[in-house]
């Protein structure tokens, strides 16, 4: 049932305040859309095309209390932020670990067995593991298609969640737009052999990787930059966005020298790095106060590529990227806005390990810090995904994803399609414009009974095949157990409201998942 066929509904014999339809399940039962109370209606907002959000956020939706406080368990915390969504399983592994020992279970992420996903990926998305060389014979849309399918597969299943999060952190942070020229099938290389080898590792590694990556340097016009007229795109974005931050303390100079630095590092059609001699510029430079003496055309390659790699341990050293670095890290995985001693004892980490991702972690996500921080609102992306999680599919019954994946990017998140380097945004203010959306994302996902696509099974939710049994299993697959109260009153009024079927059920699901309850981890 669709949501405009619930409002010809409202009114009639079949409906009454004890057993609300699902428009008014919204307006009473969660506190999601408190507009709607109001009689306001409400409508998807679309993707970015320039600019962020401006509009007010919908009454009720992000603003008012903090579901956060309704979750007592601070393991169930650190699972929420530390994955793509709960799951009866994770949780079990969680608790019987503990915070701590979940902690670094989850951290040292190249022990987890996880061959299961692995197979999945390797036997239904050959691609993923090809050579630059072969990929370049392939088709463009079904390279795209694949690296899609494949990083939903892994964040779905993967036991490696804290691994998977971190991925999509660093894929927005060095962020490329796969449909840009020259992108393409590098896209695959880059995620697979610069994001995921380094994710977990350290900062330095991870930089230098992307400085050299087919599809960074091709995004931002690198692979073509030659004295006497370089490119200042990638020289800028590696300051701005990728160390220093855009108040680092460099200059627009700085800009200009740095992209003389480079000059030279450039690709090939195979995806591979190629430094090339002839585009370098050998007259004297001076980057952020540091002089690069001129050289003579009898200098080493080596010597000549060395500028470029010193510049870049420059900004790796700068206390500027210590700072930079951690606070967005802490904003990912704690808070919006991080507490200032967070930000300093995390960026003395970074400074003392040189840059050690997991020890960063270890830093910022004590449980101390996260019992402190206030829930955050889930972007597309990882609402899809928890809410898949949540109604239970596995590897052993993995559905071909593909449809329910562009479903998904009709709320404004298609993976590697964002069309800035900056990312998509990490903030609430700018995802909560996209409400109906959401719902109509639910409502899809509780009503597939394909054989052959993503099918929801009621089943896992209909063992005792009652309301009390509906509701008992809704609250440990989508809520851990911590679902409030009055949430639990709302859906069970909501589920009682008519004849007890599966369509009911299915209904009961979508709800679950478009309360406000579940946006936020």
């Amino acid at each position: 049932m669709t949501i405009s066929s619930e409002r010809e509904q409202e009114g009639t014999a079949t409906v009454s305040e004890a057993a609300p339809s699902r428009r008014r399940f919204f307006a009473i039962g969660t506190g999601a859309v408190a507009a709607l109370a109001a009689g306001k209606a409400l409508s998807a907002q679309p993707p970015r095309t320039g600019g962020g959000r401006t509009a007010p956020l919908p009454a009720g939706t992000v603003a008012g209390a903090d579901v956060s406080l309704t979750w007592r368990d601070p393991v169930l915390r650190l699972v929420r932020r530390t994955t793509m969504g709960l799951s009866p399983e994770e949780v079990t592994r969680a608790r019987q670990l503990g915070y701590s020992g979940y902690l670094e279970y989850q951290l040292n992420w190249s022990a987890i067995d996880d061959s299961e996903v692995d197979q999945l990926v390797a036997t239904r998305l050959p691609m993923l593991a090809m050579t630059g060389a072969v990929l370049q014979t392939q088709g463009t849309d079904e390279v795209r298609e694949q690296l899609a399918d494949a990083t939903w597969y892994r964040a779905l299943f993967s036991r490696r969640q804290l691994h998977e999060r971190m991925v999509e952190f660093w894929t927005d942070h060095f962020s490329v737009d796969i449909e840009v020229f020259g992108v393409g099938f590098n896209k695959i290389l880059d995620d697979r052999d610069v994001i995921r080898r380094h994710a977990m590792g350290n900062f330095r590694d991870l930089l230098m990787a992307s400085a050299q990556s087919a599809a960074m340097l091709n995004y931002l016009n690198q692979n073509t930059s030659r004295t006497p007229t370089p490119n200042q795109n990638y020289a800028r974005e590696i300051m701005e966005l990728h160390t220093l931050g855009v108040d680092g303390g460099y200059t627009q100079t700085d800009v200009a020298e740095l992209s003389r630095i480079l000059t030279g590092w450039s690709t090939i059609g195979d995806g591979s790095f190629l430094w090339r001699r002839g585009n370098h510029d050998i007259r004297a430079k001076t980057f952020m106060g540091r002089a690069f003496p001129a050289m003579t055309t009898t200098a080493t390659d080596a010597a000549m590529k060395g500028e470029g790699d010193l510049a870049i341990q420059m900004l790796l050293d700068h206390p500027s990227t210590a700072r930079y670095i951690s606070a967005k890290m802490a904003a990912w995985l704690l808070a919006y806005t991080p507490p200032a001693a967070v930000i300093d004892a995390t960026a003395a980490t970074y400074t003392r390990t040189r840059g050690d991702i997991r020890e960063m972690i270890r830093t910022i996500l004590t449980s101390k810090n996260l019992a402190a921080a206030p829930a955050k609102y889930k972007r597309p992306f990882h609402l899809a995904v928890s809410a898949m999680r949540a109604l239970g599919t596995t590897p052993l019954t993995a559905p071909n994803i593909r449809n329910a994946r562009r479903t998904h990017d009709g709320m404004g998140q298609p993976l590697f399609k964002w069309d800035q380097p900056d990312g998509y945004p990490d903030s609430v203010a700018w995802w909560s414009g996209l409400v109906l959306s959401r719902w109509t994302y639910a409502q899809y996902l509780s009503g597939q009974t394909s054989t052959t696509t993503y099918r929801t099974d009621s089943m896992l939710f209909r063992a005792a095949d009652n309301a009390e049994g509906v509701m008992q299993q809704i609250n440990t697959r989508l809520f851990a157990g911590e679902m409030p109260a009055q949430l639990r009153a709302s859906l069970l009024s909501y589920l009682r409201g008519a004849a007890y079927s599966d369509a009911r059920v299915r209904e009961t699901l979508s709800l679950a998942m478009s309360a406000n309850e579940f946006q936020w981890y």
